[in-house]
């Protein structure tokens, strides 16, 4: 079977609804992150203050959505607009805002990982550049782990090249409000991929048949993000590692509990910003940065590792150090 892009018909239907979140909250800051991390999908588009992305639920459906906000920081909501090719079931007129909210932290409380900064330097720092910034989350499981899978022993280049092939190749074009988005690729579409067609044309390697094999268990039942996110952390962390080729870096990747998924290069800047100097050996010294991180700021390591991964100019002015450069 040769992979080619599933093009999905219009989405001329629409329905708009307004979410509330808890303050503060910036929504520019959430959605397109100052290091270039995108929402949903490398391929969303974020214009004057509005996102255009796309979504797809836990039952295969997928959706447009337009994003954008219309309070203020301290008083944030946002106006969601939702395309379907079919007017909405009343069933998922509750979900999708349910599933917009969740994706958006919206109703996530970050008041306390805030009064770190009055006796953490480095938190006070950030919080001061990156103020009502959240951390979001993956309505499907599926791109979280290619992602994870793409990153493993890669850098950011090849792994971006990893990614884009996947969705060129096997995602979904969906067409409102006069946007292209472009999507990843159904774990159905995977599953039914050749390893060889998937090594060639996505440059995927020995990752192929790891790929191909967690799209076959996801296709045949497992745990959904929401579900993943009720069970206790290391119960989550435990059942991502049942997958193929998901070890503990992947899995908290992956994770909806908080985590501190160091690499060789994030440890480097870690290690950098609270030792000031760099690691001899930075895969070595790992261990010894997480546990750090979980005695410093606890169930908020999680939101130092965001901050600090889209505050590496700053930090490196504030306190001299070449952080951008590892």
């Amino acid at each position: 079977m040769k992979g080619t892009l599933m093009s999905v018909s219009d989405l001329p239907c629409s329905t708009a609804f307004r979410l509330k979140a808890t303050p503060p909250y910036d929504f520019s800051l959430t959605v397109h992150k100052p290091a270039g991390w995108s929402l949903l999908t490398p391929f969303e588009t974020f214009e004057d203050g509005a996102l255009w992305s796309g979504m797809r639920l836990n039952h295969g459906e997928m959706f447009g959505l337009k994003l954008r906000a219309v309070g203020t920081v301290e008083k944030p909501e946002i106006f969601c607009e939702v395309f379907s090719r079919e007017k909405l079931s009343t069933e998922e007129r509750k979900e999708l805002p349910e599933m917009v909210a969740w994706t958006l932290s919206l109703k996530e409380d970050i008041r306390e990982f805030y009064t770190l900064a009055e006796h953490d330097p480095l938190v006070k720092s950030l919080v001061g550049d990156l103020y009502g910034m959240r951390r979001t989350k993956r309505p499907d499981i599926f791109p979280a782990l290619i992602l994870a899978v793409t990153l493993q022993m890669a850098p950011i280049r090849r792994s971006d090249q990893m990614m884009n092939l996947l969705i060129k190749n096997y995602g979904v074009k969906v067409r409102f409000d006069g946007r292209e988005i472009l999507y990843w690729p159904a774990p159905e579409r995977i599953a039914r991929a050749g390893v060889r067609e998937l090594e060639e044309r996505c440059k995927l390697g020995y990752r192929a048949k790891s790929l191909k094999r967690i799209a076959e268990t996801i296709c045949k039942g497992f745990p959904t993000l929401q579900k993943l996110e009720e069970m206790p952390a290391d119960e989550a962390k435990a059942k991502l590692m049942e997958l193929r080729g998901i070890g503990e870096y992947s899995a908290d990747i992956v994770s909806p509990h908080p985590g501190f998924a160091l690499d060789v290069w994030s440890a480097k800047i870690f290690n950098m910003l609270l030792f000031g100097e760099e690691a001899e050996s930075p895969r070595s010294i790992i261990p010894k940065l997480k546990q750090i991180a979980k005695d410093r700021w606890g169930k908020w390591r999680g939101y130092v590792f965001t901050y600090v991964l889209n505050d590496l100019n700053n930090l490196s002015r504030r306190f001299n150090l070449n952080l951008t450069e590892l």
